[in-house]
């Protein structure tokens, strides 16, 4: 693991009223029967705590809201373009917030940023959330979404040969997921995958620190047997083989950096090249990532170097 200097705690601008009722927690909060805070509180609090933190705003060349079609639904998502005539390559980002929050607008700069610096096409899906909409309806749009992409790839300018994915925190455990999910159902193919500060595995969460996962794990999950799954908890996945290389970012101070450095392990182990970066000094980024702020930048530059790297054009 590679530590970079840096250093930042995370929701720093939330009111201290929110984060002590999110992040300090009782044993109460294991319990789905027992009261917890208001979901709707909680969204908002980070979603402004998003949308309050300083970062860069890059210009990119285009942006377009799209509605994309499912079984049964539509899937509001964003796609951010380059000044580039060629088709570009692919990053599909899906955005943090513990599954009850974040949104397209709260994630603008990164996917602004990344869509600069890569340079390629950015898909940001504004997933159905928690508690409204529960396990498994998150990773079931992102999957969606992506199909969708692959298929009308050339439409929007995109390379379908050319796809990788991108996700913060509760982002990155979906994204774990649905590399695993696109790997089952024989597509579509992913060159790469970006895990940043990922939540990896719900089942083991119910130790001291874990107080603010234990909440949104039962805003998250219709039932604790959930949390053994797959999808919920990638980590424990029995096979991780013919899975993309992956690159997982952790902060050193983050409580669920040893899920990130045990996935990477555990995907060397099945042969998929996979990387771990620690930077130092740094809690779960959150905000930071979310706004492309400077104290977000070191990680944000190897997740481009490896993005770049990944989508090169083979010869």
């Amino acid at each position: 693991c590679i530590r970079l200097p840096s250093c930042s705690r995370m929701m720093r601008r939330f009111s201290r009223t929110v984060v002590m009722t999110c992040l300090g927690l009782t044993a109460t909060a294991v319990s789905f029967a027992q009261s917890a805070p208001d979901p709707l509180v909680v969204r908002k609090a980070i979603n402004d705590s998003c949308l309050a933190t300083q970062g860069v705003k890059a210009s990119v060349d285009k942006v377009e809201d799209l509605k994309i079609p499912a079984a049964d639904r539509t899937i509001r998502a964003r796609y951010y373009r380059p000044k580039v005539t060629t088709p570009l390559p692919i990053l599909m980002f899906i955005h943090g917030g513990g599954f009850v929050a974040g949104n397209l607008g709260t994630h603008d700069n990164a996917c602004r940023f990344l869509c600069k610096q890569v340079p390629c096409l950015v898909v940001s899906i504004d997933y159905r959330l928690a508690p409204e909409h529960k396990f498994p309806a998150q990773s079931d749009d992102c999957y969606a979404a992506t199909l969708w992409t692959a298929k009308n790839a050339a439409r929007l300018g995109g390379d379908p040969n050319r796809i990788a994915v991108i996700g913060d925190s509760a982002g990155g455990m979906l994204a774990a997921a649905l590399c695993q999910e696109s790997r089952d159902r024989q597509g579509p193919e992913f060159l790469a995958q970006v895990l940043v500060n990922p939540v990896l595995d719900f089942s083991r969460i119910d130790a001291k620190g874990f107080e603010g996962s234990r909440l949104f794990r039962g805003y998250y999950l219709n039932d604790l047997k959930d949390e053994t799954t797959r999808l919920a908890s990638p980590l424990l996945a029995e096979n991780l083989t013919g899975l993309p290389p992956a690159l997982v970012l952790v902060a050193e101070k983050d409580i669920r950096r040893r899920q990130g450095e045990a996935y990477v392990a555990k995907l060397r182990e099945a042969g998929v090249p996979a990387n771990a970066y620690c930077q130092y000094g740094a809690d779960h980024l959150g905000p930071m990532w979310a706004a492309a702020s400077p104290i977000a930048q070191e990680p944000m530059d190897v997740a481009i170097g490896f993005l770049k790297s990944a989508f090169k054009p083979r010869q």
